[in-house]
């Protein structure tokens, strides 16, 4: 806290921004080029708290989903570090896990839902906005969100042709540059929007037996927008997304090593990612409100991901990991859209095909028996969804607001897999067929013009899946997770606008707390359930701006999370009252910012993550302790060019943002860098 007092004392202070209060009374915090908003005007009616005033993704330097942190309280994404693999995303302690379960936080770009974690996006590309709903967003959208959903939206092309240049050079020998043009097209009723970018850069890691850094970085990709209005109240959108990934070795190094950036790995390792997507985006307006369709198709490559699992000189342990994800979703939506109407209401109907491909090797010691021991697997795991959702807000009177919703689904998967080793064949083939529902229901009471009550209960639920890692059909199948939470809050607004402020605290009882692991004296990696996991916290959030060039904002999230009834299923210990894995104490940001009348401005944040377990038993080797991160910027803006000197990470803090008890390693987070960006305007 004393370094925090220092670092706001000091003036830490930023870019341009203006929280505003909409006529509709949703907050918004709006930063080029990349901003975050709070919900549309229907989640902000009644008791979903999805959004409040932010921050923004570019005042914190973050450049991908992986990255956000504590944007919003008791957000967590413990990263691997290989754009998206292997990563949880955990929101209020529900979550996903590494490889198989489904998503606890659901992702939607420009209307369409993204599949499972490892194939979120890598980029958060230059003039999106980006909302977190908070809590269950089941009979919002069509993807399920049982612990919230991020979305983004991408930036409509205006009415003159516009073009945005950004080049970026900085520590490490990063280099980027991204170029947009977005516009109408001559002579035709079409307009578009064309996006391309690439970044690289050198290694963090030192491999001592190699003599290099490894973990080198390289991304590239375009997003392509075709507008056009066929006639008759319709309109509609083609979008191609591609992105490419040619990364060096994961950064991964040994727990018990004494500096977290030195690897001694005799095998370099790679991260290679093809991302492509196509959709076609349909909607007609009619007296009632708007009608919407959505049809994408989306896959995602990895071929390969090699590591060196012993982190050694010697050819010990490897893994080599080849794996897809394609997905066919197709959503109807049906909204409302008369805001001067008492009644805001949002039906839909959902179908998702998604089909998992895998081909992985892993090399084994296995003395007396084999020098090594080899294992194959091949599987292809499929689910099909299908799924109604509904939505309604209602204006009782002016000051009082009640809403619910609904959400049906009926899921089907399969696995069908082999692994081939020295001891033989081994298969397992198995399929499921089950129906979900979930329910919520919400209210706002409006005390005043600055200070209003909110509160609101949700049903959830994660389905069942599959495990590809075991030999085992009665261990390949896990069981699906279900959730009950309640929340209630106030929000409170200055009658001059300089400050705001929202207090929420929630309680969240959840049965079958999805959790992955290894199964001991086994080479098995599966799904298992806890019984029961409690979830509950509070979160704050403020912003101040006492003049429109400065401003101050920040949050805080406490998140308690823990095994209320949970033994290991092979050892039959006791876990009960333990903290659940991938939870963090706390999540906390803030920052300062100040913008002179001659375009100079300055400005800092600070983002801290509290103690983090990663493993059930909490054990002190796989902790990692609370931290803090500041960052800094000074720039000078004009109408046509933006030129900033940033420091990231400053201080140097060390820290893991993974672990990996399997292999008693850690991902370190970035260390400290400088660089210098320009940006131009046409």
């Amino acid at each position: 806290m004393t370094k925090l007092l220092r670092c706001l004392s000091a003036g830490l202070i930023a870019l341009s921004a203006l929280s505003s209060v909409n006529a509709d009374g949703s907050d918004i915090v709006e930063l080029s080029p990349i901003r975050v908003i709070a919900g549309d005007s229907l989640t902000d009616r009644g008791g979903p708290m999805s959004g409040f005033t932010t921050g923004a993704v570019d005042l914190y330097q973050m450049q991908a989903v992986q990255e956000t942190s504590a944007l919003v309280p008791n957000l967590f994404v413990a990263s691997s570090e290989t754009r998206g693999f292997g990563d949880t995303i955990v929101l209020r302690g529900m979550g996903n896990t590494l490889f198989f379960s489904p998503a606890g936080v659901s992702q939607y770009i420009d209307d369409v839902p993204s599949g499972d974690v490892f194939t979120y996006s890598s980029e958060l590309l230059s003039g999106n906005a980006l909302t977190v709903h908070r809590g269950g967003m089941g009979s919002f959208f069509g993807r399920n969100g049982p612990a919230g959903v991020i979305e983004i939206q991408s930036q409509k092309p205006g009415a003159e042709q516009r073009i945005e240049l950004s080049a970026e050079a900085g520590s490490f020998d990063k280099r980027a540059f991204r170029a947009n043009i977005s516009g109408p097209i001559a002579g035709s009723d079409l307009s578009h929007s064309l996006t391309v970018f690439h970044n690289e850069r050198d290694g963090y890691m030192n491999n001592v037996t190699l003599g290099r850094d490894t973990d080198t970085r390289e991304a590239q990709g375009a997003q392509y927008n075709l507008f056009f209005s066929p006639g008759n109240q319709w309109g509609g959108r083609v979008k191609l997304v591609t992105e490419s990934i040619d990364d060096g070795s994961q950064r991964l190094s040994s727990l018990f090593s004494p500096d977290p950036f030195v690897v001694g790995s005799n095998l370099e390792g790679e991260t290679q990612i093809d991302r492509n997507q196509v959709s076609v985006h349909l909607d007609r307006q009619f007296d009632w409100g708007v009608f919407k369709s959505i049809t994408a198709y989306q896959d995602w490559e990895l071929n390969p991901s090699t590591v060196d699992l012993d982190l050694s000189p010697d050819p010990i342990s490897t893994s080599r990991i080849r794996q897809d994800q394609s997905l066919l979703t197709q959503e109807f939506r049906f909204e409302s859209t008369d805001n001067s109407s008492a009644l805001a209401w949002r039906a839909g109907l959902f179908y998702q095909d998604k089909e998992t491909a895998g081909d992985t090797t892993r090399v084994f010691p296995a003395p007396p028996f084999f020098p090594v021991f080899t294992e194959d697997t091949v599987f292809a795991i499929d689910e099909k969804e299908i799924a109604a959702f509904a939505h309604a807000s209602f204006a009782v009177t002016d000051t009082f607001i009640l809403d619910g919703g609904v959400r049906i689904q009926e899921t089907d998967a399969s696995i069908d897999r082999t692994k081939v080793s020295p001891v033989g064949a081994a298969t397992v083939v198995d399929s499921f067929s089950d129906t979900y529902s979930s329910a919520d229901a919400g209210f706002e009471f409006v005390l005043s013009d600055h200070f209003s009550f909110v509160g609101r209960t949700a049903s959830s639920f994660k389905p069942s899946g599959y495990s590809a890692f075991t030999d085992l059909p009665n261990l390949a199948g896990f069981t699906d997770e279900s959730a009950w939470s309640n929340e209630l809050g106030f929000a409170f607004a200055a009658a001059d606008g300089t400050f705001k402020a929202r207090v929420t605290a929630f309680d969240i009882a959840i049965d079958d707390y999805q959790l992955e692991r290894s199964v001991p004296n086994a080479t098995d990696y599966i799904v298992i359930n806890a019984d029961e996991v409690s979830s509950e916290g509070i979160e704050a959030e403020v912003v101040w701006q006492p003049v429109p060039s400065f401003v101050l904002e920040g949050s805080f999230g406490a998140n308690d999370v823990t095994f209320d009834r949970h033994s290991d299923p092979f050892t039959a210990a006791n876990l009960s009252g333990l903290e659940v894995p991938f939870t963090p104490k706390y999540t906390m940001r803030g920052s300062a910012r100040y913008r002179f009348d001659n375009g100079l401005f300055l400005q800092g944040t600070f983002r801290s993550i509290g103690e983090t377990f990663f493993d059930e038993p909490n054990s002190a080797l796989f902790r990692q302790g609370s931290y803090e991160v500041y960052d800094a910027q000074v720039g000078f803006q004009t109408e046509r060019f933006t030129i900033v000197v940033y420091g990231e990470n400053l201080g140097d803090e060390q820290y893991y943002s993974f672990i990996n008890p399997q292999i008693f390693a850690g991902t370190p987070g970035d260390p400290e860098a400088f660089g210098v960006r320009l940006d131009l305007r046409y």
